[in-house]
């Protein structure tokens, strides 16, 4: 299992031999992507196993899958956390910055701050930082369409591209109740 010589320049296919700083996010993307690339080779292998009738060897392989996915999951689960701590560390309460999140952990993120800002008395208005998707491998934002969608079905005000292109603001406030979203136009350094 994690053939080396068969990685993409630059990345590292087996978890023992990711190297680099563990306070990191990369650090932790990179451990993540190799145990999803040996979770992937164990699986691999479970198949052609079971389907050479080796049950036994077939089970083995696949509980080995599973543990590298567990370990997968954990592992990029604190290159979010790490993410979110570094890009929000100087952003005031009603600032998301979601810049380098996954899809999945970008929404786990908003459907925790909006759950907090309802519960707590937090921020009314929460500007999301989702970014134009220029470092997206197509140049597409992946993040700005899930977003949208996620904060459109909560039941609140939603304004894509306030204060700028890279941002959705929010407001948590009822239905037929006209925010500050509906209208101001100005401009965010920041974003």
């Amino acid at each position: 299992m994690g053939n080396l010589a068969s990685a993409p320049a630059g990345r590292v296919l087996d978890p023992d031999r990711v190297t680099g700083d563990p306070a990191t996010p990369e650090y932790w993307r990179a451990k993540g992507d190799a145990h999803a690339h040996q979770r992937n080779e164990a699986f691999a292998a479970s198949k052609a196993a079971y389907d050479a009738r080796d049950h036994a060897r077939a089970g083995e392989l696949s509980c080995r899958g599973k543990q590298h996915a567990e370990q997968s999951k954990a592992a990029h689960a604190r290159a979010a956390q790490l993410l979110l701590a570094r890009n929000n560390a100087r952003s005031g309460p009603g600032q998301l910055d979601l810049h380098g999140l996954r899809v999945g952990e970008a929404v786990e993120a908003v459907e925790r701050a909006l759950e907090a800002a309802r519960r707590d008395g937090g921020p009314q208005r929460l500007v999301l930082i989702v970014g134009k998707g220029l470092h997206s491998p197509d140049g597409q934002s992946k993040l700005r369409p899930a977003i949208e969608g996620l904060v459109r079905r909560q039941g609140v005000h939603v304004r894509a591209g306030v204060p700028n292109a890279g941002c959705i603001t929010v407001e948590l406030l009822p239905p037929g109740q006209n925010g500050w979203v509906e209208w101001v136009l100005g401009a965010c350094v920041i974003c």
